[in-house]
């Protein structure tokens, strides 16, 4: 219950009365509440001093007029005289009450009555602390009662105002011994007088010094800004030659790397063109010359051969078949000429779309000269009596063009046993791969020109592997 009863006056927070305070009696009362209990300072050991020998003569006049209009000082209000007889009648009270309950225990019930008289007793305890706080609160600063932890903080708060007031004290009783031995240490005018003419000669002899330095500095700073104002030109001409220097580097350096890109790019062109040169020639190592001169193939239709793209057959132009028969002497003469041989009773003579074949015949005398016969290579578009005579004439230099070209095969038989040509040429019965290579033939003719075109072919693609060219 007196748990409940009491708070702290700080934090407001319970407080747990000591079971001591309950048990208070009339004389740890009046020792709580008793205001006779500050301390006493002795005087004994301050030192009696005169203020007017310290204290300037306005301060003292000024505090002496405030010490006389010095009103009555405000005081706490004392509750211990007007409340002390009460505290001490209602504690007896209490105590008298105790007494009495306990010679009248025997005529009351033993557990009701015990149990109220504990209550009363205890109620009044309560109100006796609460008088008692109260005057304890009335005599001091600190409202009570305070808990455990409000009471270490103010403890601490007083010991650090109790350490500065001690060093305060400290503090002005030095100073106080400070004045005294000034007091006692006093000097004669006399020695005062030849120290003041000493400190003023002492005096003007510094501030002699003082202007002699004074001119000293100025004239250092003076050469000093001369100094500064060279160094800040030199710092200027270096700086211009460094930019001089460094813009003719820069100037060195880009026409360098102008130079350099300008060569490595000559560099890059040079090796793009050799390596197009190389390729250049690597293709032409391996360009056949004959085959690229002379185109030997077959049209869309797979019926006609053509020859640098003149067709041979039935039915073709017959300006178209005389450049196709050039074509054919004028290859037969490189080829003779890559074999590097003679042709027997034979001669070419090539004259483009009108090219001939001299046939050469021996006669049995050797005195005679040999017989030479023209057979045209060629014929005309020109219907007349004469041109069936012609048609006579152009199979026999068809069939001596086909003699040729079995000549050229028995060379390279020669040369190459394992050669042979895919069509078969029969010059007793004027054909080649079954097929009459004469004109009035018509359509074999077609087949015969077609086979004759791609055996030229084959000799045309082995001679330009298999054989060197010789120097003409």
């Amino acid at each position: 219950m007196h748990d409940k009863s009491f708070h702290c006056q700080k934090c407001n927070g319970r407080v747990k009365l000591d079971p001591s305070l309950m048990k208070l009696n009339s004389a740890q009362v009046n020792l709580l509440v008793n205001k006779n209990n500050n301390e006493t300072y002795n005087d004994d050991d301050m030192v009696k001093l005169d203020p007017a020998d310290f204290i300037p003569k306005d301060r003292l006049a000024l505090y002496d007029e405030v010490n006389n209009d010095v009103q009555t000082p405000i005081h706490y209000k004392n509750l211990i005289d007007n409340n002390e007889h009460d505290i001490e009648s209602s504690f007896n009270s209490n105590i008298f009450g105790m007494h009495n309950t306990e010679d009248n225990e025997n005529e009351k019930d033993s557990s009701q009555e015990n149990d109220d008289d504990h209550y009363i007793i205890i109620s009044s305890r309560i109100n006796t602390l609460k008088k008692v706080f109260g005057i304890l609160s009335s005599n001091q600063e600190i409202d009570h009662p305070l808990c455990i932890d409000c009471s270490n903080l103010l403890l601490a708060n007083f010991k650090l105002k109790f350490d500065q007031n001690q060093r305060e004290k400290e503090y002005y009783m030095s100073f106080l011994r400070k004045l005294k031995e000034k007091d006692s240490n006093e000097i004669n005018n006399n020695e005062l007088d030849s120290k003041f003419d000493e400190s003023i000669d002492g005096f003007e002899q510094l501030s002699s010094q003082e202007l002699e330095k004074l001119q000293k500095l100025k004239q250092l700073e003076e050469h000093k800004s001369e100094l500064d104002k060279q160094l800040n030109d030199l710092k200027g001409q270096l700086n211009k030659l460094n930019e001089n220097e460094m813009n003719d580097v820069l100037k060195l350096r880009n026409n360098l790397s102008l130079d350099l890109k300008s060569k490595l790019n000559k560099l890059e062109q040079s090796k793009s063109l050799y390596q197009s040169h190389l390729n250049h020639l690597d293709n032409l190592r391996n360009l056949n010359i004959y085959s690229k001169f002379f185109q030997i193939s077959f049209d869309d239709n797979d019926t006609y051969g053509t020859i640098n793209g003149f067709r041979l057959g039935y039915k073709v132009p017959w300006s178209e078949i005389n450049a196709a028969l050039g074509q054919i002497v004028l290859l037969f003469i490189f080829i003779i000429r890559r074999l590097d041989f003679k042709l027997k009773n034979y001669k070419l003579i090539p004259m483009g779309s009108q090219s001939q074949i001299i046939k050469i015949s021996k006669n049995n005398s050797s005195t005679d000269q040999p017989h030479k016969t023209i057979l045209n290579l060629y014929s005309t578009n020109d219907f007349s009596l004469g041109k069936l005579f012609n048609f006579n004439k152009l199979d026999v230099a068809m069939i001596a063009l086909l003699d040729i070209l079995s000549q050229i095969e028995s060379k390279l038989s020669a040369i190459d046993e394992e050669m042979e040509l895919p069509y078969t040429i029969s010059s007793k019965r004027d054909s080649i791969g079954g097929k009459s290579i004469r004109i009035t033939s018509n359509t074999e003719w077609t087949l015969g020109c077609k086979f004759l075109l791609t055996n030229i072919n084959w000799i045309l693609t082995y001679t330009s592997v298999h054989t060197k060219p010789s120097v003409v």
